[in-house]
């Protein structure tokens, strides 16, 4: 037997889809912890910090996307689910 918590499925969808704030939070943060730092940075080190930012900076735009497309095909499955079981249920007299 299948059974499906749909709340718990739609909070898991919406904690998917925000879940790379989190992450570019963090990295935001970071970011303005070594600013004192990056002042004093010339040369190699300054240009290695800003290949590794804009690396960083685009793996997290690529994972927003693909957290808020897994996150809304999760919410979507969830809805099916439901309409499915209202189906059912209506099959049933329900």
């Amino acid at each position: 037997m299948f059974k499906a918590n749909f709340g718990a499925i739609e909070a898991a969808a919406a904690d998917i889809q925000t879940g790379a704030g989190g992450i570019e939070t963090r990295l935001s943060e970071m970011d303005s912890a070594l600013q004192p730092l990056r002042a004093d940075w010339t040369g190699a080190a300054a240009e290695s910090y800003q290949q590794a930012k804009a690396q960083w900076s685009s793996a997290i735009t690529d994972m927003k996307l693909l957290l808020s497309d897994i996150g809304r095909a999760v919410s979507q499955g969830n809805a099916d689910y439901q309409n499915a079981e209202q189906r059912n249920a209506q099959r049933f007299g329900g």
